[in-house]
């Protein structure tokens, strides 16, 4: 049974995860800034490398097993909550940089729209920030309950043993409910 990630899907994880964090916090603060060409240029070409990982992890991982590395069968609505997970931050992370090639262009033709561009890529800011958020969370909660996920993915602080305590077992009853109800409403 596979129970880690291959090194490339590795690598290409946290190689993502610093530029992603090198674009929010380099990311341009007034659109007024964008008139240097070389900033401009830079933008560009930070977006379309950005952009050229995010499609080759979301082509290379497609078909990976969600929750690789679990010690146990998952529940079909865990599968179904991650899964979903996974394709929101795919889908902000695309539409990312794609929003701000749209207003490199509609900046650079003098083209209307800009208004609705900038709404777009704030809003796909915003969902990053969201769903980026739910996975660190969720990572790090599957980390302390032992579930063995962990370790398919990060290479540090690693799992032992799953974790038995009262509250684990209390919280993944809980969990177990909310799991058969997205099975029964959404999973066929």
């Amino acid at each position: 049974m596979e129970n880690s990630h291959t090194r490339l899907a590795k690598t290409i994880h946290w190689t993502f995860s610093i530029l992603y964090a090198y674009g929010i916090f380099k990311q341009v603060e007034d659109l007024e800034e964008l008139e240097d060409a070389s900033l401009l240029n830079f933008e560009i070409f930070f977006a379309i490398v950005f952009l050229v990982i995010v499609m080759l992890r979301f082509f290379y991982m497609k078909d990976a097993k969600t929750l690789l590395g679990a010690h146990e069968e998952m529940h079909k609505g865990h599968l179904f909550i991650a899964k979903a997970t996974h394709r929101l931050v795919y889908f902000s992370l695309i539409m990312l940089p794609t929003t701000g090639l749209l207003i490199a262009g509609i900046l650079n033709a003098g083209l209307p729209g800009m208004t609705l561009a900038i709404a777009l890529h704030e809003l796909s800011a915003f969902l990053s920030y969201i769903t980026i958020g739910v996975h660190i969370v969720a990572s790090l909660y599957s980390r302390y309950k032992g579930e063995g996920v962990w370790n398919a993915m990060v290479p540090l602080w690693q799992e032992s043993k799953k974790n038995d305590s009262r509250i684990i077992v209390s919280l993944e009853t809980i969990e177990n409910k909310v799991y058969d109800q997205i099975e029964d409403k959404f999973i066929k």
